[in-house]
């Protein structure tokens, strides 16, 4: 890439990087991030808000600042001359001498992009990279960094950051507070919590973004010819959240012949933060490893937007979101299955420690009665004295045969995690 053309293209995105604009913080502890000379890695999918995070996290630096988003699609002749470019531009720009932190936005698009990192890091420059596949974290990329870096994982929006996007009240006093919160928790519950979506009250960018995702991050990026194969896996995925499957009935649906490709095109989609997946629990890790597995989506939008709608299935997406939460909190999630089934085990170090119900409502007894058998079956056999039962809005507490159930409406369970998170 011509030098020239290269300080042209980095002139223009300080400018766009500088402007002033209106930022949402997030339910993020950044002080861990923004001491020591360490690379900071923020992952997460596309559009979750990593660019702005950027900015958010360059207005609590007070030192000189270069911004460079990989992502544009000028930086296609880039090649490996070009980063000494990038180093002479920033001391044109801010005077030789400078302290100069470095923010780099989609990087994981420029190859050797880790060695040279690697340098400036030697050179004991602070730099943040963004990256929306987990290639940014492989374990070749490991290799140079290892020690030297802090990893930040991002998603869209929790139910706490759509309330203060959208300045509403969290800890309703008053009836039309609740109202107003309630039908919040509806928007979010529905739309999730991709900042462009939720801004612009268009439902139809999270179906744009899951089409770059799976054309840019992974047909194209994985040279896959049989679009159709993948994309019926898909459809069926992510029309079936939350149920069990195997990967012989996958390959019935999708027609896919080859065990092994269903099985690498689940990992392009975790690997994108499109998707994630949860296996049953069992002490053996061997027949963990060879369980049936449920799988999720990473925003509740794309149940709206990507999978049949043909039902509307409201406890799915009940079930998903709070899979995401879960994850989000960085749990080590399962289910459980024996006579009965739970749907959430949350395993932290050698123990379980959470045995977790999603139920969209309980006014059926049939409904009430097998989620209360499949929560005692998983607090008994994992030794519980409590468990959790989360609906859409009903709340109490029951206590049988000595064991607690506590039934928590889900929006009130999101905004106790999320901020237990922030404080963190």
């Amino acid at each position: 890439m011509e030098k020239t053309k290269l300080y042209e293209l980095l002139n223009e995105q300080q400018e766009l990087f500088n402007k002033e604009e209106e930022l949402i913080e997030r339910e993020i502890s950044l002080e861990p991030y923004l001491r020591g000379n360490e690379i900071v890695i923020i992952s997460g999918i596309r559009r979750c808000g990593k660019s702005t995070l950027l900015k958010i996290i360059s207005n609590k630096i007070n030192k000189k600042k270069i911004y460079i988003n990989f992502d544009d699609v000028r930086f296609t002749d880039f090649k490996i001359e070009n980063f000494q470019d990038i180093e002479d531009f920033a001391k044109e720009l801010h005077s030789i001498g400078s302290e100069v932190v470095f923010f780099f936005d989609e990087i994981q698009n420029i190859p050797s992009w880790e060695r040279w990192v690697n340098n400036l890091f030697a050179k004991k420059i602070k730099v943040f990279v963004t990256g929306s596949n987990s290639s940014l974290l492989s374990s070749e990329i490991s290799t140079f960094l290892t020690g030297r870096n802090k990893v930040l994982r991002l998603y869209p929006f929790s139910f706490k950051e759509f309330l203060r996007f959208k300045n509403i009240q969290e800890n309703p006093k008053t009836s039309n507070e609740r109202i107003i919160l309630m039908g919040a928790f509806e928007e979010y519950f529905e739309k999730g919590g991709f900042p462009l979506v939720i801004k612009n009250n268009d439902l139809e960018l999270s179906k744009q973004y899951f089409e770059d995702i799976l054309n840019k991050d992974i047909i194209q990026r994985y040279h896959i010819k049989k679009t159709k194969e993948i994309k019926d896996l898909i459809l069926y995925l992510f029309s079936n959240v939350g149920k069990v499957y195997s990967y012989s009935t996958l390959k019935i649906i999708s027609g896919i012949k080859s065990l092994s490709m269903i099985k690498n095109y689940i990992e392009y989609m975790k690997g994108v933060f499109l998707a994630s997946t949860i296996n049953r629990f069992d002490y053996s890790l061997k027949k963990q490893q060879v369980s049936s597995s449920k799988f999720y989506v990473l925003d509740n939008s794309f149940l709206k937007t990507v999978a049949f709608n043909f039902i509307e299935n409201r406890g799915q997406r009940l079930e998903n979101l709070v899979f995401i939460e879960l994850l989000k909190e960085g749990f080590e999630v399962y289910y459980h299955l024996g006579k009965k089934e739970c749907d959430f085990i949350v395993k932290k170090g050698l123990k379980i420690t959470q045995a977790i119900q999603v139920c969209l409502n309980l006014e059926s007894p049939m409904t009430k009665k097998r989620e209360i058998e499949g929560l005692l079956e998983a607090m008994q056999k994992y030794t519980l004295k409590e468990g959790i039962i989360l609906t859409l809005d009903k709340e109490g507490e029951e206590n049988i045969n000595g064991k607690k159930i506590i039934i928590k409406p889900v929006w009130k369970w999101l905004l106790a995690m999320n901020s237990a998170r922030s404080i963190k």
